[in-house]
């Protein structure tokens, strides 16, 4: 995806924008191996994994963006560690935030 760093896909009637994975970095403000981490520690999920020559890349959704920037306040603002992220991120989803 050179050069486009935003992709348009319709899902059951709404209008969702899915971001590539450098420019979702750069709008939540972190590294892309510091998002590799919370992945790894299962806090965030791409929306969908495009597959192009080979090559899977990762496409996030305003969801996406939203859960890594609550991510980003509990682990820099707050100084929550990575466990502590997920029992909040838990308990947050059990509560129908």
């Amino acid at each position: 995806m050179a050069g486009r760093s935003r992709k348009s896909v319709r899902t059951r009637g709404t209008h969702n924008v899915l971001i590539s994975r450098s420019a979702f970095c750069a709008m939540v403000g972190v590294s892309e191996r510091q998002l590799s981490i919370w992945e790894h520690e299962d806090l965030l999920v791409p929306a969908r994994l495009l597959e192009s020559s080979g090559v899977r890349q990762p496409l996030y959704d305003d969801a996406a963006l939203e859960r890594a920037r609550l991510i980003r306040t509990l682990e820099q603002e707050l100084e929550v560690n990575l466990p502590g992220i997920g029992i909040i991120l838990n308990l947050l989803e059990r509560l129908g935030r």
